[in-house]
């Protein structure tokens, strides 16, 4: 599935980069997430129990390449494929829109079939984007705003 979230941050492009790489600065929005932390050598672990019983667990490692305003990565482990890019665009100083691209495959066919009827991980990964846009532009609470993906673009909630 492709997900492809936009928000804005009051900083700059560099000072935006560096927040985001700051896995503890927002650690408590991540509430949902069993394991939700950085190793030393700059790898991702992130473990989460979805609605429908699913198990996500991944682990994340940044790509060579890309541009000063691109970091890509990419899941080395777990039950989740996932490949990603964030980019980062100074809009006028002090502000800077981020976009964040996913396309993820959930490995196990039962919950992927799952997914692709519920949109659990959709739903899920929409949610903690929101939270986590909102610790790092500062507002106490977020806009709702939605992620765009083929699923919810044919998706009706009831």
């Amino acid at each position: 599935m492709l997900l492809q979230k936009t928000f804005h941050l009051p900083a700059s492009r560099e000072a935006a980069q560096a927040r985001l790489a700051d896995l503890p600065g927002y650690r408590r929005e991540l509430a949902r997430f069993d394991i939700a932390v950085v190793s030393s050598e700059g790898r991702a672990h992130f473990v989460a129990r979805l609605p429908g019983g699913f198990r996500a667990d991944v682990e994340l490692e940044k790509v060579p390449g890309g541009n000063g305003a691109q970091t890509l990565f990419r899941s080395s482990g777990g039950n989740v494929e996932i490949l990603g890019v964030l980019e980062f665009f100074p809009i006028r100083p002090g502000l800077t829109e981020v976009v964040l691209t996913l396309d993820y495959l959930i490995g196990p066919l039962f919950f992927r079939c799952v997914d692709r009827v519920g949109h659990c991980m959709d739903r899920f990964l929409n949610r903690e984007l929101e939270r986590v846009e909102a610790a790092l532009s500062g507002a106490g609470d977020c806009r709702r705003l939605r992620i765009n993906s083929p699923a919810r673009m044919n998706h009706h909630p009831r």
